[in-house]
């Protein structure tokens, strides 16, 4: 596994690459982990076949961070994405996001989808947003008082795993969420509860795997099937981990890669040669 960091504008981001197969994956964290939550799914890719990428946004792991909380959006989370993968010279790839990650990659395919090979949605955040519940600042603002115990980088425990996780992944990952600044806590919160993307998921035109985990709370299963029912039929897949919470990148790593493989390597070819066929 390579770390490294790019220059994305104004804004050093670090990235994990892993791989140096002629597939690239790109794969982006969501709201309070970091780019460490994708190691073990970049490990269980052949290294032969994909080349993985996984950014740290900016307030995540060692990239840079910003005093402002209007840095910690979607939008801008989008734009830095943008400015990464420009500087680091990547086309016709496939964009994976997870939780907040999913509505990242979104707003980025809706913008530059030209760029992109195909789409992965990993437990997206509601991508018709969803209402903030009283208190919820306050109660951020408290968590970050000396003493207060850190999130999990889906902000709560995993449900369950039916692979073995490294206590050492654990523990570099809680330590990485653990670092967050309070801007992009509070900045993430309202910037996924405003979202209004699900209304324009039939702009998409290129394949779009939809991927969850039955026992998501976070999330829940209704906001996923309504993400995958809002997607052009002829371009929408769907892959549903049984027994398996919000984070399947960390809990189930090997079972998802597998199914990224599958997706990248036979569904998306078969798309791109039945469209030439049709034109």
């Amino acid at each position: 596994m390579k770390t490294d960091f790019v220059q994305a504008g104004n804004t050093r981001l670090q990235y994990f690459e892993h791989g140096s197969g002629p597939e690239t994956l790109v794969l982006v964290h969501g709201y309070t982990a970091s780019a460490r939550i994708w190691r073990l799914t970049q490990e269980a890719l052949s290294p032969e076949r994909f080349r993985s990428i996984a950014i740290s946004n900016r307030g995540a792991g060692d990239s840079d961070r910003s005093p402002h909380e209007d840095d910690y959006t979607i939008e801008a989370f989008a734009r830095d994405l943008y400015a990464a993968v420009g500087a680091l010279g990547l086309r016709n790839f496939t964009l994976v996001g997870h939780s907040m990650g999913g509505a990242t990659v979104t707003q980025f395919a809706l913008e530059h989808q030209d760029m992109l090979k195909a789409l992965v949605l990993l437990d997206p955040a509601s991508l018709a947003g969803r209402p903030l519940p009283e208190g919820w600042e306050t109660q951020i603002r408290e968590s970050f008082r000396p003493g207060a115990a850190p999130e999990s980088p889906s902000g709560r425990a995993p449900a369950t795993a039916t692979e073995d996780v490294p206590e050492e992944f654990r523990q570099a990952l809680a330590a990485d969420v653990a670092r967050n600044p309070i801007e992009r806590h509070l900045a993430g919160r309202r910037s996924m509860a405003g979202l209004r993307l699900r209304g324009r998921l039939g702009e998409l035109r290129v394949p779009v795997l939809v991927v969850g985990g039955d026992q998501d709370t976070t999330v829940g299963v209704p906001n996923i099937l309504a993400e995958y029912l809002a997607l052009p039929e002829d371009r929408r897949f769907l892959h549903v981990f049984h027994r398996v919470g919000h984070s399947p990148n960390s809990d189930v790593p090997k079972a998802l890669s597998s199914v990224l493989s599958s997706f990248i390597r036979e569904t998306v070819p078969k798309i791109a040669a039945a469209a030439t066929a049709s034109a």
